[in-house]
């Protein structure tokens, strides 16, 4: 009796293998490239069963034998020329470039008779009137003449400028206020300075005032009276010019002698 084959099982790399393809099929599905998935499984399914073809063993896949072998060539040439098919129609179809041409576009503008009266020159400042049915206003431009605008842009232009008007005067009052500020602060500071000088003024004035007023209120000594000397009066000594009252007395006086004069001061018997 001819022994029974082993049952084929499925190993380790097996597994690994199909999980691989799994992985590989998700990815292609996702990049829209699933005919080139099944084009390249397709080639190594033919490749392992030409294995078992031309060696006669079980391959990974569990082919028995050659005859199963050929049976797997041939299912996956067809699996092949399938995958070429679905690569063929999953292709995005190239077209030739073709010279882009330019489309005209509409947009609100005025009519032709507006344009030929537009921007040309006006004579009264906000003096409107209609052409074709658009709205026009006599505004000045930018060169300073009056020319005819659309009433929406002759708006724009006024608003413009106000804007610009008003921040250059907003501007100029902010100038005006640092300097006026600067100029209150230099004449407070003066004034202050002028206040101190003249307080500091008052009080000398009043220590001044003071200090005569305690002069004057001392009591003055009476100037002594000295007797007058006898004319060419002789006095022997101090003594006698004192016991006569006419000490002390002065160069040029009377009795006076430089005998009596001890220090030579020019003033005898002054002690």
């Amino acid at each position: 009796m001819k022994p029974r084959a082993a049952k084929w099982r499925p190993t380790k790399s097996f597994w690994i293998t199909v999980a691989v393809w799994v992985l590989l099929l998700v990815i292609f599905a996702i990049m829209g490239g699933l005919g080139a998935w099944i084009v390249l499984f397709a080639l190594f399914a033919i490749l392992t069963a030409l294995y078992t073809v031309v060696s006669g063993r079980r391959s990974w896949l569990g082919l028995p034998g050659r005859k199963a072998g050929g049976m797997a060539v041939g299912a996956g040439v067809a699996v092949l020329v399938l995958g070429s098919v679905v690569t063929a129609t999953t292709m995005p179809a190239t077209e030739p470039v073709s010279q882009v041409v330019p489309t005209a576009t509409t947009s609100a503008s005025p009519s032709p008779s507006a344009k030929s009266v537009l921007f040309t020159k006006c004579t009264t400042a906000a003096e409107s009137k209609k052409e074709s049915g658009t709205a026009l206003t006599c505004t000045v431009g930018d060169d300073g003449t009056l020319v005819w605008m659309t009433e929406t842009r002759s708006k724009e232009l006024l608003a413009e400028r106000a804007a610009v008007t008003a921040k250059a005067e907003a501007a100029k009052a902010a100038a005006k206020k640092i300097e006026d500020d600067k100029a209150a602060a230099v004449a407070a500071e003066a004034a202050k300075v002028a206040a101190d000088k003249a307080a500091a003024d008052q009080a000398a004035a009043d220590e001044a005032a003071r200090v005569a007023a305690q002069q004057a209120a001392k009591p003055q000594p009476a100037p002594v009276q000295q007797a007058p000397a006898a004319p060419d009066a002789y006095y022997k000594n101090c003594a006698a010019a004192k016991a006569a009252g006419a000490a002390p007395l002065y160069v040029g006086q009377s009795g006076y002698r430089l005998a009596l004069d001890g220090d030579k001061d020019g003033i005898a018997c002054e002690k």
